[in-house]
């Protein structure tokens, strides 16, 4: 367990294995993520996560995409691991912080999400007002310990399939039914663009190969 501010957290995320961009940019999230702790949890699918606390399923849920490319229904794979990992932190006695396998972190991520959610429950990304206009970002959020059951609970109510009420649309929808509860993050690119490379404090997910090159010049990864 890692500690912080006198709280104990630990991250958690999903991997999922289609071709060597996903191996090669774990390594990169692994190094990234221990800047911050060594104690996360990860649900693989198709091929076990190259770490210590890894959760091989192997069983792909599939992507949200995919459920509604083949008009599946039930839960994709993120919001199946998201419950999951909020479990075992439940378990452990923590707080339970995401990391998508697509996203880095860079500054006081861990200190900031603590301040933002304050009082609070939980705290999420915020809207996009630029391209894909989600309603709320998912890579980077925080639940406080004492709301996880909570959060399951809440999450499950909602319509159960993912291809007809995506997952970001679930945490809006959340977020606006009790604002008493839910906060929302002041940091964050999550998967608009440009990036801000002088911002003190930021995550940002869906690299490309030219973003990691310039990363790597500004000596950040």
């Amino acid at each position: 367990m890692f500690y912080i501010w006198g709280m104990k957290y630990i991250i958690g995320t999903g991997y999922h294995y289609k071709s060597e961009w996903d191996a090669k940019f774990f390594e990169i999230w692994q190094k990234n993520t221990e800047r911050y702790s060594k104690d996360y949890y990860c649900i693989s699918t198709t091929s076990p996560a190259p770490c210590e606390n890894n959760v091989f399923t192997r069983h792909n849920v599939g992507h949200v995409g995919d459920l509604i490319d083949k008009n599946l229904s039930g839960l994709c794979g993120w919001s199946s691991s998201v419950l999951a990992l909020s479990l075992i932190a439940y378990n452990c006695g923590a707080d339970f912080i995401y990391k998508e396998s697509d996203c880095l972190w860079f500054g006081d991520v861990i200190g900031r999400m603590y301040s933002d959610v304050g009082n609070k429950q939980m705290v999420i990304g915020r809207g996009m007002t630029s391209h894909p206009y989600m309603p709320c970002s998912q890579s980077t959020f925080l639940i406080k310990h004492s709301f996880i059951l909570n959060f399951v609970h809440l999450y499950l109510s909602l319509p159960i399939d993912d291809k007809d009420h995506l997952p970001e649309h679930k945490f809006y929808e959340l977020y606006s039914a009790f604002p008493e509860v839910f906060s929302i993050l002041t940091f964050g690119i999550d998967r608009e663009r440009p990036i801000n490379w002088n911002a003190d404090v930021w995550f940002c997910q869906q690299w490309t190969e030219e973003e990691l090159n310039e990363a790597k010049t500004r000596n950040l990864i």
